[in-house]
């Protein structure tokens, strides 16, 4: 069980340390990406040695964000040692990869947002009602007066852009658009965030014509989902994305994305309106928010099928 510890307490426990090494999370997003990119930037300025590692590929789109060439990945079998490992944006032990195994630190710092956080690291800051870690970031870097520039302020944003889905979920505070509002005064161009998010390969495109002839609807058309067999998903082409086609369909509740990513192992992405999708997440070993969570089940894609199916309808009926 972790030490929940205040903004504070955090910044204290990072300006004591010497090295430290930042961890996003597996199928890393704006948000952990950005959010960890901004630490490191700001850590780099107070004279720490600094390590950025995500345990996965980091999708193509999200290459533009300043210091992305930074990232290792952890090599099996070597262990690197640290005052202090930082894992961000995760809820669960499993989000941060082999990092836990291959990572010998004094101490362990779980930043996140994420209510079904499990507690699994030796610190936590947690702030359910943030929109995205980038905007804790945003907070520890006011209350420990750490100097933002234009690079840190281009991460940070990209974080809240990612998380609040441009702004527009119901995450998106008026607290996130004055930070917002904020990191534009160092120079940070909306529209080239836009434009590198929105980026799509042909891969994906061609990807996406074979996905959609999968969309069915359930419980009188309450759900609908989309779904990646193992024989055509391909780990180099994103379909994160691909959920926002069956979530904005009239009348649908809830939004299913299934991936069976690999042989017995399929990853599920779910968006809601009105229930709390991150229960049932939570129940299946997985997390996130009321309105957007996902969890990994080991087992093959029409098993998997089945038994999200059945937790949602239940929570619908």
């Amino acid at each position: 069980m972790s030490r929940e510890c205040s903004l504070a307490e955090a910044g204290k426990l990072l300006e004591q340390a010497q090295s430290v090494i930042l961890c996003s999370h597996v199928n890393p997003d704006g948000d952990t990406l950005g959010s960890t990119l901004a630490l490191g930037h700001l850590l780099r300025a107070l004279g720490k040695k600094v390590l950025l590692t995500v345990d996965d590929d980091i999708p193509m789109n999200l290459k533009f964000i300043p210091g992305i060439d930074g990232y290792q990945r952890l090599q099996a079998g070597q262990i690197y040692p640290a005052d202090v490992l930082v894992i961000l944006d995760s809820s669960s032990a499993d989000r941060a990869g082999n990092v836990l195994q291959l990572v010998k630190a004094g101490h362990v710092l779980n930043l996140d947002h994420h209510k079904t956080n499990t507690r699994f690291a030796e610190y936590l800051y947690l702030n359910a009602q943030a929109a995205a870690t980038a905007e804790i970031i945003y907070d520890l870097a006011g209350e420990m007066h750490w100097q933002l520039d234009k690079t840190t302020a281009y991460c940070i944003f990209t974080g809240l852009y990612t998380d609040t889905g441009s702004f527009k979920y119901s995450n998106t505070t008026a607290k996130t658009l004055r930070a917002a509002a904020h990191l534009l005064e160092f120079g940070v161009d909306p529209s080239f965030i836009s434009d590198n998010l929105e980026l799509k390969s042909r891969e994906t495109v061609t990807m996406l014509s074979k996905v959609l002839n999968t969309l069915t609807f359930t419980h009188q058309g309450a759900i609908a989902y989309l779904e990646i067999s193992n024989a055509v998903y391909d780990k180099n082409v994103d379909t994160d994305s691909f959920i926002s086609f069956p979530r904005y369909i009239e009348g649908v509740e809830v939004a299913i994305l299934f991936k069976e990513i690999e042989p017995g192992f399929t990853r599920v992405s779910m968006r809601a309106k009105n229930i709390d999708v991150s229960k049932i997440a939570f129940s299946f070993g997985g997390g996130g928010h009321q309105k957007a969570a996902g969890c990994g089940l080991k087992a093959d894609l029409a098993t998997t099928k089945k038994q999200i199916l059945a937790a949602l309808e239940t929570a619908l009926s």
